[in-house]
């Protein structure tokens, strides 16, 4: 089963004077067992990108289907965490918050609490511990992992996730880093929208990187963040191991060789695919002009 986007294109309040184009033509393909991350500028897009993979925003034109789903929307097979989801906790125990789900889909009582106790498990939250507690009693790292089990509970092949570490310390953050590449070890297709470079070069095998709602660059996420003129001109900064390489070549390239062997980082390498999308500011201006998308 895969994701199929094609020239998929998103525009808000068409027609008004406050019409703005989040996503410009974008392809893009994502397949079971897969792990990508999504970066970019704020306002190139990102969350747009992820609620359309998702099912929740359909394109203003182009295609986003799946291949190989017998038919099945997007939403039915793709499970979204969006940002903060903590803030959408309702139920007075976690059990219920995680348990909603299943109810709404009429699994039978008698399957749910397995199923909600697995999901705890699998966002590493003990079920005895957590299961009867207050979703607002819990601590920052704990209500991110509850909610993401709320998620992880529907079981679905695909998961995204918009920005999953914001807000956290480094041992939660490392935590769902750990819970991210399970859910990939388990086979299942994995997006997530960041900021944290760190995190996308973690669990990421291919990133994605948007520029004023098009694809500039989408590769192998090591040769991607090698590239430094590409992550300069748009704003990011790379992880440390690839900034470690490029200052070393300023010095000897035999050096930083040896060091991006032993790191696994090249000194740089041309992509896998095409960039296709803008660099630079369009006519419109810099990002935040009308070609941004408010939060993303």
């Amino acid at each position: 089963m895969r994701i199929d986007l094609a020239s998929v294109t998103v525009v808000y309040d068409a027609g008004l004077p406050t019409t703005a184009t989040a996503l410009a033509g974008v392809d893009l393909a994502i397949g079971e067992g897969e792990s990508v991350a999504i970066v970019g500028p704020t306002g190139s897009g990102k969350t747009t990108l992820l609620e359309v993979l998702a099912g929740i925003t359909a394109p203003s034109t182009g295609r986003a289907e799946l291949a190989d789903g017998d038919g099945a929307p997007l939403r039915s097979r793709v499970g979204l965490v969006h940002q903060f989801p903590e803030a959408q906790f309702f139920e007075e125990t976690v059990f219920d918050d995680v348990a909603f789900g299943p109810r709404r889909l009429g699994i039978p009582a008698g399957d749910v609490e397995g199923r909600v106790h697995e999901a705890l498990a699998r966002a590493g939250l003990s079920a005895e511990e957590f299961a009867p507690r207050a979703p607002l009693s819990l601590s920052a790292g704990e209500k991110r992992r509850a909610a993401i089990a709320c998620i992880l509970v529907l079981d679905r092949p695909f998961l995204v996730l918009d920005e999953p570490t914001a807000g956290l310390d480094p041992v939660t953050r490392d935590r769902i880093a750990g819970l991210i590449e399970s859910e990939i070890g388990a086979g299942r297709g994995v997006a997530i929208v960041t900021h944290d470079l760190e995190l996308a070069d973690r669990v990421a095998g291919r990133t994605v990187v948007l520029s004023h709602g098009a694809v500039a660059a989408d590769g192998r996420t090591a040769d991607v963040f090698a590239d430094a003129g590409l992550l300069e001109r748009l704003g990011l900064t790379p992880p440390p191991r690839y900034e470690l390489v490029r200052r070393l070549a300023e010095v000897s390239s035999d050096v930083a060789a040896e060091v991006g062997r032993l790191l696994g980082t090249p000194l740089s390498a041309p992509l896998t695919a095409p960039r296709v999308g803008p660099l630079a500011d369009p006519p419109g201006g810099p990002p935040g002009g009308p070609l941004a998308e408010p939060g993303a």
